[in-house]
């Protein structure tokens, strides 16, 4: 939960009139949940690299690679597309239910991956690699830009970094 000062600010910065392409993501005020906001950063990556990844699965494979790719990043965002929406579902409830939905989520989203994969390997119009190197490059440029949001924005989960930690006396300058 934001601090007052905080909240003070959003409101502050709301108020200013200035449009949401003006301010930083960390200072835009949402009523969203954190999560919903890293699947929409999520699917705006996978967009963005999918064309290339079908691209070049095409080129490599033909139409059975850029079949397999279209795939992947079909998949790819349902994934991160699920898992935000249902850990924002589940931390209504609690900080335990968030990790079971989280881990309860990861499960089924890797059980679901395989039977995919085993599901599709007899297709002979879709060009297996491609399929499972496109959904490893878009999973990993999708985790690196999350890791990299989360690091460099601590705002974005309501973190206050100009707290000082509990117990952390304030030091006098002589």
């Amino acid at each position: 939960m934001p601090s007052r000062s905080r909240k003070a600010h959003l409101v502050r910065a709301n108020e200013a009139g200035g449009s949401a392409a003006d301010q930083p993501l960390r200072d835009l005020p949402s009523r969203q949940a954190p999560e919903l906001r890293m699947a929409k950063v999520a699917s705006a990556v996978i967009v963005g690299l999918s064309l290339p990844v079908i691209g070049i699965a095409a080129l490599s494979a033909g139409r059975g690679g850029a079949l397999g790719a279209a795939i992947a990043a079909a998949l790819v965002l349902a994934m991160f597309g699920l898992s935000g929406a249902s850990v924002a579902f589940a931390a209504r409830f609690g900080p335990s239910a968030v990790m079971a939905a989280a881990l309860g989520g990861f499960m089924l989203r890797l059980l679901a991956y395989a039977l995919l994969i085993v599901l599709l390997r007899p297709v002979e119009a879709i060009h297996g690699p491609s399929l499972a190197i496109s959904a490893a490059v878009l999973l990993i440029a999708t985790l690196v830009c999350e890791a990299w949001l989360v690091s460099t924005r601590p705002g974005f989960f309501w973190v206050d970094t100009s707290a000082r930690p509990a117990g952390q006396m304030e030091r006098k300058t002589a």
